[in-house]
C-alpha cells in the first residue's frame, strides 16, 4: 500500500528525520496498525522520490525505539507493543474495552486540593509590581554564585553523581546551625536540620510525620494566615481550627478549649498582618503547649530583616521541651528559585523525618547546598544580609512615607520588619477589591490579602475587606513613588465627579 506521506525539500531537518517524524505519526494515529506491514523501503523511495539509504535510516530508528519490528525476508512491521501505548489511550487515538464493550475508566484520583497564589508569569505582571516575597533581583549575589558553581563543577565531586543523606549536605547543615544560634538564639545539633525546598516542602515534611494515614487530624492555625499552610494542612484532611491575632500577634487565650496535635505560627512577622509577638505571649505559647503536648511549627520565613529594635529570641530559642519545629529559608533572602529552605527538628522526631524526606525526594540538589555552605561559612551571607537590608529600609521608609502623603487616615502594620506590610485602608478610599482593580488599570500591581497569599476564614473580616499587603522589596524607591503616585492619581479620578 502506498503510505499518506509529505517531506519538504526546502527545510533545513534532514530528510529521514522528516520520514521518521511522519511514519511514526501515521503508527501512532493508528493509520497503520499494529502488526501491520510497511511498505518497502524501494517503494517508499520510489514513491517519495528519495535514496534508499534515506528510507532505510528512517526504518532502522524505528526500529531501535520499538515502533516497528524486522522480520528476515519478510520486511517491517509495526509493533504489537508501542511504546507510546499509554500516551495514545491518554490522547483518546485508543480506547480500552471491557468484555461487555463499555469504556472502562481507571480509579479516580482522590486528591483535592487548592493552590497558593505565589506564582505569576512575569510577562502577566504589572510594570510595578508590589506582590509580597520577591528580593530585587539585582541585589542577587551573581558573582560569588558564578565563582563558587563553577570551582564545584571542576572538581566532578561525588556529590553530583551519587545519593547523599535525605537530610541534605552536612556542611550546609552546619552552617544553619551555626547562623542560627548567632542570629535567632537556637541551639541545634546539625543531625536536627533538614534541608528543604523552601518553607512549602518543610511544611509537606511535617504534614506527612504528623497528618498522614490518621484519622482526620486537628491544626490550630492564625486568622489570617498564609493560603500555603491552611491549603496544605487541608489537603492532608486536617481540620484546621483559626484562632484570631491582634496587634500582638495570636491570642494565645483562644486556644483553650483546642485539642489537637499541631498549631502553626508566624511570631516574628505575622504572615499577612505583620505584627510581632513580644516575649510574654510567647512564653504564653510555649507554656501552653507544654501543658497539652501540642508541637508548635514556628515559620520564620523573613527574620533576617528586622530595622526597628533588637530582634527577639525565636520561640526555638525559648523552647527547653522540645515542643518546636523551627522552619526557615532563602527564598526571602537570597531568591525564590534556588527552593532551598530548612526544618529544625526535635530530638525525637529526627528519624521520622529523615524517612519522610528520603520518600519525598531523597535530598535537595547537591551543587546549590554546596555553594550556599560556602556562601555562609565564608561570611558572605552576613555580608549579603547587610547590604540588602540597608536596601529594603530605604524601600520601606520611603513606602511608608508616600502611603501617609497620598492617602491620609492609611493605618500601616508590619513595618517593623520583613519585606511587606499590611495597609489599611482609609475609610476615604475604595474597598480592596475596587482598589486593587484601580492599581492594575495604571500598571501598578497592589494586592488584597486573598491575591497576596493570605487567608482569612472570615472573608468579611476589616482585614479582608480593607486590607492591601505590600510588598516593597522588589522595586527601587524611585519605582515605589511612582507607583503609589500613579495609585494616588487613579483613585482620585475615580472619586471626581462625572
Amino acid at each position: 500500500m502506498e503510505l499518506l506521506i509529505v517531506v519538504d525539500r526546502s527545510s533545513p531537518r534532514l530528510l529521514q528525520m522528516q520520514l521518521y517524524d511522519e511514519l511514526r505519526r501515521l503508527i501512532l494515529s493508528g493509520v497503520v496498525a499494529s502488526g501491520q506491514r510497511l511498505p518497502s523501503s524501494r517503494k517508499v523511495a520510489e514513491q517519495l522520490e528519495l535514496a534508499r539509504n534515506t528510507v532505510v535510516l528512517a526504518y532502522e530508528r524505528l526500529v531501535v525505539e520499538g515502533y516497528v519490528v524486522s522480520r528476515e525476508k519478510a520486511g517491517f512491521f509495526v509493533n504489537d507493543r508501542l511504546p507510546d501505548a499509554a500516551m495514545l489511550i491518554r490522547n483518546g487515538h485508543v480506547q480500552e474495552t471491557s468484555s461487555n464493550g463499555r469504556i472502562r475508566v481507571g480509579k479516580i484520583p482522590t486528591f483535592s486540593g487548592r493552590s497558593p497564589s505565589l506564582w505569576t508569569d512575569a510577562a502577566q505582571r504589572p510594570p510595578l509590581d508590589l506582590f509580597v516575597g520577591r528580593p530585587l533581583r539585582s541585589s542577587f549575589p551573581l558573582t560569588f554564585w558564578r565563582r563558587a558553581a563553577s570551582r564545584h563543577l571542576a572538581r566532578l565531586s561525588a556529590g553530583l553523581t551519587e545519593y547523599g543523606d535525605p537530610r541534605g549536605l552536612l556542611r550546609l547543615r552546619t552552617a544553619i546551625a551555626g547562623h542560627l544560634k548567632a542570629t535567632r538564639g537556637i541551639s541545634a545539633d546539625p543531625d536536627q536540620i533538614v534541608v528543604t525546598s523552601g518553607i512549602q516542602g518543610a511544611l509537606n515534611l511535617i504534614a506527612r510525620v504528623f497528618l498522614a494515614g490518621r484519622s482526620p487530624q486537628r491544626v490550630a492555625i492564625e486568622n489570617p494566615c498564609y493560603q500555603g499552610a491552611a491549603y496544605l494542612f487541608a489537603s492532608y484532611g486536617a481540620q484546621l481550627h483559626p484562632v484570631d491575632v491582634d496587634d500582638n500577634g495570636l491570642i494565645v487565650s483562644q486556644l483553650d478549649r483546642y485539642t489537637g496535635s499541631l498549631i502553626y505560627v508566624t511570631p516574628s512577622h505575622q504572615f499577612p498582618t505583620g505584627y510581632t509577638m513580644p516575649l510574654d505571649r510567647r512564653l504564653h505559647l510555649l507554656d501552653w503547649a507544654y501543658r497539652t503536648g501540642t508541637y508548635v511549627i514556628e515559620d520564620d520565613y523573613d527574620s533576617d530583616f528586622r530595622y526597628d529594635g533588637a530582634p527577639l529570641t525565636a520561640l526555638a530559642g525559648l523552647d527547653r521541651r522540645g515542643r518546636v519545629i523551627y522552619l526557615g529559608t532563602f527564598s526571602k533572602s537570597i531568591g525564590a528559585g534556588m527552593r532551598l529552605g530548612y526544618a529544625v527538628l526535635p530530638q525525637h522526631i529526627i528519624e521520622q523525618g529523615r524517612i519522610v524526606k528520603a520518600l519525598l525526594d531523597n535530598g535537595a540538589p547537591w551543587l546549590e547546598q554546596a555553594v550556599l555552605a560556602d556562601f555562609i561559612e565564608q561570611g558572605e551571607f552576613l555580608r549579603h544580609l547587610y547590604r540588602i537590608r540597608q536596601l529594603y529600609l530605604s524601600a520601606r521608609d520611603v513606602l511608608v512615607a508616600e502611603i501617609h502623603r497620598h492617602f491620609p487616615g492609611s493605618v500601616l502594620s508590619g513595618i517593623e520588619c520583613g519585606m511587606h506590610i499590611m495597609w489599611q485602608l482609609p475609610e476615604w478610599a475604595p474597598a480592596a477589591a475596587e482598589f486593587q482593580r484601580l492599581a492594575a488599570e495604571c500598571g501598578v500591581g497592589l494586592y488584597s490579602l486573598s491575591a497576596a497569599a493570605g487567608y482569612q476564614f472570615n472573608a468579611a473580616s476589616r482585614y479582608g475587606l480593607r486590607s492591601m499587603v505590600v510588598g516593597y522589596a522588589s522595586l527601587t524607591a524611585q519605582q515605589i513613588r511612582e507607583a503609589i503616585g500613579r495609585l494616588a492619581t487613579a483613585v482620585q479620578a475615580s472619586h471626581a465627579p462625572r
